[in-house]
């Protein structure tokens, strides 16, 4: 799947001291897509349908910054947007908080093109022009019944929705997860960033921005009881509660600045920082000014000085993308 057309480009200035080293990108634009009906707030545009839960914008810079995030998990796991053997022809698949659909497409257009792939969000941003097998549904997975979801499922796939799913819910989604997957074959796959930064050098600013920015975003996002926390052993437990088997976890380092002489960590680190620097604001415009008191402006300054802090080539902060997978045990197991 291409996800760099020529058009739209956005620079990024990686530096030391002085801006020495210039990347350049291009990301989607958002042409060709429904969209939904919205309100704009807070200098962004939100979806309308059902309001409070999902609080992050549905604009089109926050599309380039979904698609920029499918590319981010590609390139950290091989090029491959799934591990999971798939046992059957014409599988069923479901994609869960699937955002513009760019992994259920690519799943359809480039591994799978028989299967028959529901592709579940909130809102409605998928776009128009879809492939054979692709089935966007809106609707929403904090109903205790996925009663109209696809169910017998070969792999379900999830990502990146901490923050999306209100803290208590967990164990009951785990649950509806479990009970859409067919016994013996059927594989879940939850992939999520935990936005605290780390650094095992000690090569960052002592006043860094980007952990006040965390720590104000995660502070933030529980104050809407929507917690963006990665807790792994709870995660696991979760998992292991809803009845899953063979539970793996991956954790892989996402560094915010391409300073690694690796080349894969290099060209993660590339992508994993243009889609930093558009979830900034995004993400945290919301919790931020909501429930911190914040003003918009102030949140926009303590974005820049992050994003400012994140090119720098001496920092090597990264994040932890983690990646659960999990089978539904058969009958007799």
């Amino acid at each position: 799947m291409v996800v760099m057309p020529p058009q739209n480009r956005y620079a990024v200035e990686f530096f030391v001291e002085q801006p020495i080293l210039h990347v350049q990108c291009s990301v989607n634009e958002s042409e060709g897509r429904y969209l939904q009906d919205g309100f704009w707030q807070h200098g962004r545009f939100y979806g309308s349908w059902k309001p409070g839960k999902y609080l992050f914008p549905i604009d089109s810079e926050e599309l380039n910054r979904l698609d920029i995030f499918h590319k981010v998990f590609l390139l950290a796991r091989d090029n491959k947007p799934f591990l999971a053997p798939i046992k059957r022809p014409s599988p069923r698949i479901m994609d869960i908080g699937t955002g513009t659909g760019i992994w259920a497409i690519n799943v359809a257009e480039e591994c799978l093109s028989d299967a028959q792939i529901m592709a579940v969000d909130l809102n409605q941003i998928q776009p128009a022009l879809i492939p054979p097998g692709f089935m966007p549904k809106q609707y929403d997975i904090e109903e205790p019944s996925w009663g109209p979801l696809l169910a017998d499922c070969d792999l379900i796939h999830m990502r990146m929705l901490l923050g999306s799913i209100q803290t208590d819910l967990w164990p009951q989604v785990y649950h509806n997860v479990f009970e859409h997957l067919t016994p013996g074959i059927g594989f879940f796959e939850h992939i999520e960033v935990d936005w605290i930064p780390r650094c095992d050098d000690d090569e960052r600013p002592a006043n860094s921005a980007f952990v006040k920015w965390a720590e104000l975003f995660l502070d933030g996002m529980d104050r809407f009881n929507r917690s963006v926390r990665v807790t792994p052993q709870e995660h696991r437990q979760m998992l292991e509660a809803a009845g899953f088997t063979d539970i793996r976890q991956e954790v892989i380092k996402a560094y915010v600045c391409p300073w690694s002489a690796d080349r894969n960590e290099r060209e993660i680190a590339r992508w994993f920082n243009i889609g930093l620097s558009h979830s900034l604001e995004a993400m945290s415009l919301k919790p931020l000014i909501e429930k911190l008191g914040f003003e918009a402006e102030e949140v926009r300054e303590l974005c820049e000085r992050a994003k400012r802090e994140t090119c720098v080539l001496r920092y090597h902060t990264y994040c932890n993308i983690h990646v659960w997978t999990a089978r539904k045990p058969g009958p007799q197991q």
